[in-house]
């Protein structure tokens, strides 16, 4: 898991150990609808950081292969 988390920018790997934290405590408090609904928004924001992770990635993957060339 730590290696899965080190691959994903730093933000996005605090993002999703505080949703796991927020929505289990919420869970914990019995307030179910509550913990849906911060678990959408959570799933939503690490999306957005995930591709946008992925995005930068691939774009510095590219400038690298046209230096070599």
């Amino acid at each position: 898991m730590r290696e899965r988390l080190l691959w994903l920018c730093t933000c996005t790997g605090i993002e999703v150990m505080t949703a796991t934290g927020v929505t289990a405590y919420l869970l914990y408090l019995g307030q179910a609808t509550t913990a849906i609904i911060s678990a959408i928004i959570f799933a939503k924001l690490i999306a957005f950081h995930f591709a946008i992770e992925v995005h930068e990635r691939l774009k510095r993957k590219r400038q690298a292969t046209i230096i070599k060339s």
